[in-house]
């Protein structure tokens, strides 16, 4: 039989309730979403800042400044492990590295030194002088160090650090055991730290020199 008027009127305000609901979700989910983001933002600039004090605390001594970008590399990219590497032209040496697992620090560490070559990120960011991400190195055919492979890396972002248009080393983060590629947020920030260390070694150089220069006066 039919409904009666009053059936009809209940369901209309059954209605305006689903929408009230759907809408308190949505702007709950946009809220949330901005939150992440100004959070996100503000632990970049935190990040940022800190690497900027060191640099201007530390004017002989790049280390500190590695150590740090490696710190807050690998925190807010959400990597396992992070290095900053230096390039002089033939050979690729780490300078710097932060990972939780030993095991997996050795064999970075033993598969550095390296040449600048498509076998690896770091190399590819180095010798393309653009950032490489690999989201799965097992899907990589070109990809060489097999030691690492062995040690369970899975996936890999390393972004060049340019001086005068000339790569003079990387800064890369790694995931390891199952691939999590990385996003355009993270390459950017690592673009930012890559940056931030080009200035770190120029100050020290630059520092040096106004040292050499002061005791030859």
């Amino acid at each position: 039989g039919p409904f009666s008027d009053e059936q009809v009127a209940l369901l209309q305000t059954f209605a305006d309730q689903a929408v009230i609901a759907i809408e308190n979700v949505r702007l709950f989910t946009e809220l949330g979403a901005r939150n992440r983001d100004l959070s996100e933002a503000l632990e970049q600039q935190t990040a940022t800042s800190e690497i900027l004090r060191v640099i201007s605390s530390s004017p002989t001594d790049v280390r500190p400044v590695f150590d740090t970008i490696v710190q807050n590399a690998r925190r807010l990219c959400g990597a396992d492990s992070a290095g900053v590497f230096t390039y002089d032209g033939e050979l690729i040496q780490i300078e710097s590295l932060d990972n939780a697992s030993p095991e997996r620090a050795d064999a970075l560490r033993q598969a550095y030194p390296t040449p600048a070559n498509r076998g690896h990120a770091t190399g590819r960011a180095i010798l393309t002088g653009r950032p490489v991400h690999v989201p799965d190195v097992r899907e990589d055919p070109d990809y060489a160090l097999h030691a690492l492979l062995d040690a369970g890396l899975r996936s890999v972002l390393s972004v060049p650090m340019v001086r005068d248009g000339i790569p003079i080393g990387a800064i890369t983060v790694q995931r390891w055991l199952t691939p999590r590629p990385f996003s355009d947020k993270q390459i950017g920030l690592l673009e930012t730290f890559a940056d931030q260390a080009v200035i770190a070694i120029a100050n020290v150089r630059l520092f040096k020199e106004l040292q050499a220069r002061t005791q030859e006066l």
